[in-house]
């Protein structure tokens, strides 16, 4: 059931020429984003806390119903100084920001529209993710190479879901997250992740490398279409279709990376406890 509050009056793109619209978007901000991971540090955190402060925005409108307010500006505020920190490699300082941030906006929100648990959830969805996504591409090890990895995949999931679920279609998964996602759009996303992942472990270990990066990319791309139907289902909750019209034929920015913050935490997860695994045996 969705909050007793009026609904939001978000843009939405029109159904037609959606996947025209959703092309040309892809063809100018892939090289963007390509070019910002390829180059690493300042152009990267850069542009992993401009992404930040779109999403806080719709999060916040979102889930409060209205524009800039005190727990916007409080996340924000929090968002900033945990990308600067991270950006220097101090994470420890970042976290605290990113966790500070999310009390301060629990309390603003509750205050003012009485919402407070959700806003402070951004903390938790969007902020740590952020923090995640730089330390991926700056500090990990193959830093570089994941960071390409990983966003081949989520987008390698995203089409694959995308054209699976519209040409082939079958079953929903459930009404209640999503009234259009199948399972045959999940089965296209896995299957995209698996084929990059593939591509990626013959390319940059050989031949033998290609079947566990495969299950590498399946993981991520379960992850990513698991992202996706997590966001339409709060999207649902809270009587929305799209979070705002910010890039043409895909909705908002929470709309278009919502799988990269579920691939982000899976990577991350996955990585640190390789290290882990790794100095307990070393």
């Amino acid at each position: 059931m969705s909050p007793s509050i009026d609904k939001l009056d978000a843009a939405r793109p029109p159904s037609a020429g959606a996947l025209t619209k959703r092309i040309l978007s892809a063809m100018i901000l892939m090289p963007l984003v390509i070019a910002a991971v390829y180059q690493g540090g300042r152009a990267f955190a850069a542009m992993i806390a401009f992404a930040a402060v779109i999403m806080l925005f719709e999060w916040s409108r979102m889930v409060e119903r209205r524009s800039f307010t005190n727990a916007f500006y409080a996340l924000v505020l929090a968002s900033a100084l945990a990308m600067y920190f991270a950006a220097s490699g101090a994470y420890d300082a970042a976290l605290f920001c990113a966790a500070a941030g999310g009390l301060a906006g629990a309390w603003f929100a509750k205050r003012n529209s009485g919402i407070g648990v959700w806003s402070g959830f951004a903390a938790f969805y969007i902020i740590i993710p952020c923090i995640a996504l730089i330390w991926l591409r700056l500090d990990a090890p193959s830093g570089r190479a994941l960071s390409f990895l990983l966003y081949g995949v989520v987008w390698a999931a995203d089409s694959g879901a995308f054209f699976f679920g519209k040409f082939i279609g079958g079953p929903k998964i459930s009404y209640a997250l999503s009234p259009s996602k199948t399972w045959a759009g999940i089965g296209g996303g896995v299957l995209g992740g698996c084929l990059v992942g593939a591509v990626f472990g013959a390319w940059a270990y050989g031949p033998a490398a290609a079947l566990i990066y495969a299950a590498i990319g399946g993981v991520l791309g379960g992850a990513s279409v698991l992202g996706d139907l997590f966001e339409s289902g709060i999207k649902r909750y809270f009587g929305l279709k799209d979070i705002s019209g910010f890039i043409p034929g895909h909705g908002g920015a929470l709309d278009r990376l919502d799988g990269m913050i579920f691939a982000t935490s899976a990577m991350t997860g996955g990585l640190l406890l390789y290290m882990l695994g790794e100095r307990i045996q070393g």
